[in-house]
């Protein structure tokens, strides 16, 4: 099963588990990530508004020199009640996120912007995720590897702290960091993509 479009499509990530996911749909595609800081935390109300402006500036900084493209911009957060756990910038914050994590549950929100020319797409999925009791000796040999630091939360359910992972509800591909199936979903409603030999072209 094969995608195909009549445009170039970017993703504007250099997200190697994106990449993975993107790459399902057998489609040709380009690496252009974005190399803006991303906004401030503070100066948003909810999480969810937070990752939709990430994921939103992600796509238009990459779609301003690259207007005939498809370009895909996407943003993962963890969310613990009313905190945003980003990517942790010390094991000291590494270990405090697991803590608070360990026993609980919290959410992942992945969200999605699709921009070609003057056609923009935003959606995001919403994943609940409840972790075991963590014993602080997992915590430390955890942190003592390189996994927890390019991950929000300072996990990867696709990892080895996938074994942290009680349960979860909602899409496994929206907690590692791209919803692919309800991109693919959008996609071809957008008429951006179409399946190859389809008959229908895009």
């Amino acid at each position: 099963m094969k995608f195909v479009s009549d445009f170039p499509i970017i993703l504007a990530s250099q997200s190697p588990r994106r990449q993975e996911l993107l790459g399902m749909l057998g489609i040709d595609f380009t690496i252009v990530p974005s190399t803006k800081d991303e906004p401030n935390p503070q100066q948003f109300q909810t999480a969810l508004g937070f990752v939709l402006a990430c994921a939103a500036q992600k796509a238009r900084e990459v779609a301003t020199v690259h207007a005939d493209a498809i370009v895909i911009g996407s943003d993962t957060i963890v969310a613990l009640d009313d905190e945003i756990l980003l990517k942790p910038k010390s094991k000291d914050q590494a270990r405090s996120y697991l803590q608070k994590l360990s026993g609980q549950t919290h959410h992942v929100i992945t969200a999605v912007t699709v921009l070609q020319k003057n056609s923009e797409l935003s959606f995001h999925e919403t994943v609940k995720v409840t972790f075991f009791e963590l014993p602080e000796a997992w915590i430390e040999a955890y942190i003592n590897t390189a996994d927890p630091y390019d991950k929000a939360g300072a996990y990867g359910i696709q990892t080895l702290s996938g074994l942290f992972v009680k349960e979860i509800t909602g899409d496994y591909n929206a907690v590692v960091g791209l919803p692919i199936a309800l991109l693919t979903q959008k996609l071809v409603s957008a008429g951006f993509v179409s399946l190859a030999g389809s008959g229908v072209r895009c």
